[in-house]
């Protein structure tokens, strides 16, 4: 279940409740990556279906409807998201609703199951589903609220049949929308919503809130999750297929840092039979990143305890060809969930970081 009331989106939340009174159907949150958009969203769902709000616009998280809400299991709630994201996101509903015989509250699609490489995508089934959710009265006369998470994950059939019910909204029904990338999103479903911006927390409230969940080694985890520190939490639950071992983040981390010296041996003997491609592939990338912020504006964002390192390597680097090698990596990632072979893959994506430094050495 997705961490809520935090701390740093009380500014966000402030524009939600006025948005409800003035009749608006369609919010869409948007911002960075693990900020806590989703709990923001289900804050706002409840504040939208509690019978006894507190004066800031919160539900109370004690009346039946609010008791319905906190367990997925409000019949005026509606969650579409990706079977990939449901079955992490709202795993003990989707089980209780397995055992029930009826549909996840998720909506995670029909006849697929779980699986490890559950659909990443918002079909057009989900969003049609929505036709009798909305066909019938609203749940004790209230509102009924449909979330949908992340927006751009919808495919183009189903953006289109989503946008085909906002141009006829039914009444006393909130659609909030999320968005990790809000450009990604159709435009003509972003001009039928109200654009919420949900900025990133400030370096010190994310940090304390990270210690206060126990989160080992909190500052340089932060740091290496851009500042988004709901992204950190959701890689303690997902599963070990998707989660790079530490071990071998710190033995992948030194021999980056070791730049031209390294060699293709160094890199065979570095990776195992077994790697999460993805959470590899995302390692290269943020410290190309690293690298080149270093080298353009003498700024390291992800790997700050590595500062030293990067400054070393970062004057001999030639940036176009760490521009080519980041390059590769975004198309090693869009195939990360399914490589034919992963550990041929974070090999290849390493020796071409070997080329590109060595390259830019031999030039010099």
């Amino acid at each position: 279940m997705t961490p809520r009331r935090l701390p740093w989106l009380e500014l966000a939340w402030t524009r939600l409740p006025p948005l409800a009174g003035r009749g608006v159907h369609a919010v869409l949150l948007h911002g960075t990556p693990g900020v806590g958009k989703k709990g923001l969203a289900l804050d706002f769902a409840e504040a939208l279906l509690c019978t006894s709000k507190r004066a800031d616009g919160h539900g109370c998280g004690e009346c039946g409807e609010c008791r319905l809400v906190a367990t997925f299991s409000h019949p005026g709630l509606r969650w579409v998201l990706p079977q990939a994201l449901a079955e992490r996101l709202l795993p003990q509903a989707s089980d209780d609703a397995d055992e029930a015989g009826e549909p996840a509250p998720a909506d995670a699609g029909e006849g697929e199951g779980k699986s490890p490489r559950a659909s990443r995508e918002i079909r057009v089934d989900q969003v049609r589903a929505l036709s009798d959710f909305l066909g019938i009265a609203a749940f004790r006369g209230g509102h009924r609220v449909v979330v949908i998470a992340p927006a751009e994950a919808m495919n183009a059939v189903a953006a289109n049949t989503l946008l085909k019910i906002l141009e006829e909204p039914p009444p006393a029904t909130m659609f909030v929308l999320v968005s990790d990338s809000l450009d990604d999103v159709l435009p003509t479903i972003r001009s039928r919503c109200v654009l919420v911006r949900v900025p990133a927390p400030p370096w010190a409230d994310a940090l304390g809130w990270l210690r206060g969940q126990g989160v080992e080694d909190a500052e340089s985890r932060l740091a290496e999750a851009g500042g988004a520190p709901m992204g950190i939490l959701d890689q303690e639950t997902v599963d070990e297929r998707r989660r790079l071992d530490p071990g071998l983040r710190e033995a992948l981390l030194e021999l980056l840092a070791r730049g031209a010296a390294s060699t293709a041996a160094d890199v065979v003997a570095a990776v195992p039979r077994e790697v999460a491609v993805g959470p590899a592939i995302r390692l290269f990338q943020r410290w190309g990143w690293d690298l080149l912020g270093e080298r353009m504006a003498q700024r390291v964002r992800y790997h700050p305890g590595h500062k030293r390192a990067l400054t070393t390597l970062a004057r001999a680097v030639d940036p176009p060809r760490l521009v080519d090698w980041l390059a590769t990596l975004d198309e090693a990632q869009a195939v990360s969930e399914h490589p034919l072979n992963a550990r041929l893959a974070v090999e290849q994506a390493l020796l071409g970081y070997l080329d590109a430094m060595q390259g830019a050495a031999a030039s010099r």
